[in-house]
């Protein structure tokens, strides 16, 4: 059972898990807008302004307006404990501060420890307040005998027309999605190539005299490899394209995740990566005896490697020298970047060029020094060389 199971793992890991992942997140993350986000108003002044605006910010989609609350400490207890993404305050007269003209003030709370949650209040609270500004200026205006088309075109003279390109709902699937995808690819890799090289080191060291004796006290180091090794190699590569391929269908699907880019350039940023984990599975195998060491070690890289390559955190904002050293010792920035722009703003080979050539060169560099560190960890000294 346990030698049936072994055999079907790869599969299991290259194909099945990423597509599992790719339903669960999909499925959690998919929404397309931030809506509902629960809210709490404030009204202290409890005059018929004050009750427009509250109606409005009852009528937005973007809020779920849970309570009218009594005090600033209940809004702040609901904060902190997790139940309110935001709230609407408006203070004792408010109403006769905006009939006397006198600049009324109403604050909306946010909780800023989610980001996305946070902006989306922001903006629709925002909005809200600027049309209901917008309404209370034509008012003004309309009192002193101005006509409303007059007034209207007076208060709109200067508009601001916001686009939001490639998510303009903010979705949190299409943000983070190729970032998932990235670190699935890594770790199905990593948690399968690096036990194989392992295995294959072990073998070489056991078998390696013999060659040697063949070849009269030195083994050529291409004969060390075994044609199983590459082959496994290839098939391995298979699956995890069959993987990407897969799970780039099915979250277009049924998610309706976009895809705006040519599915060449996905394929060919994946080669590239490909390459890259192998040149990092050759370091981690000349490291490690045992594979799950090895299988620790590269477990814990999850969450560091997402976090540092770029995709979170914008590379120009990193200290001073910590992007090229990261670019330096880790191939993930090379596939993920790309990957989302191709997918979300149908980026062409002029926008991901600078990936390419910096996966190909982060590749072949670190495959020539995990060969090295990897063939000096298998090299067997013929015994017969002393004599």
């Amino acid at each position: 059972m346990s030698e049936r199971f072994m055999r079907i793992k790869p599969v299991i890991v290259l194909i099945f898990v990423p597509i599992l992942f790719t339903l669960a997140f999909g499925y959690v993350m998919s929404p397309i807008f931030v809506e509902h986000v629960p809210f709490a108003v404030y009204d202290m002044d409890k005059s018929e302004n004050s009750r427009q605006i509250v109606d409005s910010f009852y009528d937005c989609p973007g809020f779920e307006i849970t309570e009218d609350v009594d005090s600033y400490a209940e809004i702040e207890d609901m904060l902190i404990g997790g139940e309110l993404g935001g709230a609407l305050i408006i203070p004792e007269g408010f109403g006769d501060d905006l009939a006397r003209k006198a600049g009324a003030e109403a604050t909306v709370l946010v909780d800023g420890s989610n980001f996305l949650v946070c902006s989306n209040v922001q903006l629709n609270s925002t909005t809200i307040l600027m049309m209901a500004n917008a309404s209370v200026q034509m008012k003004y205006l309309e009192s002193g005998d101005m006509k409303p088309s007059a007034a209207e075109q007076n208060v709109y003279t200067m508009n601001l027309a916001d686009r939001r390109l490639y998510n303009p709902q903010t979705c949190y699937l299409y943000y983070l999605f190729a970032g998932l995808f990235g670190i699935f690819v890594q770790q199905t890799i990593l948690s399968t190539v690096p036990g194989l090289l392992i295995d294959e080191k072990h073998r070489l060291r056991e078998g390696g005299s013999a060659l040697c004796d063949e070849a009269g006290g030195k083994a050529p180091v291409f004969r060390l490899f075994s044609g199983e090794l590459l082959r496994t190699l290839l098939i391995y590569a298979a699956l995890s394209l069959i993987g990407l391929l897969s799970c780039i269908l099915i979250v277009h699907l049924v998610y309706a995740y976009p895809i705006n880019g040519n599915l060449f350039y996905v394929i060919l940023l994946h080669a590239i990566f490909l390459l890259g984990l192998l040149a990092v599975s050759l370091v981690v195998a000349s490291v490690f005896e045992e594979k799950i060491h090895a299988s620790q070690f590269t477990m814990f890289l999850s969450i560091p490697t997402m976090l540092c390559c770029g995709y979170g955190w914008p590379e120009y904002m990193m200290p001073a020298g910590f992007a090229p050293v990261m670019k330096a010792i880790w191939p993930l920035y090379y596939f993920y970047n790309p990957l989302k722009d191709i997918m979300l703003k149908g980026a062409g080979m002029d926008a991901i060029g600078h990936y390419v050539i910096g996966g190909i060169v982060f590749a072949a560099v670190w495959l020539v020094i995990g060969g090295i560190l990897y063939m000096r960890k298998t090299r067997v000294k013929n015994a017969y060389n002393a004599a």
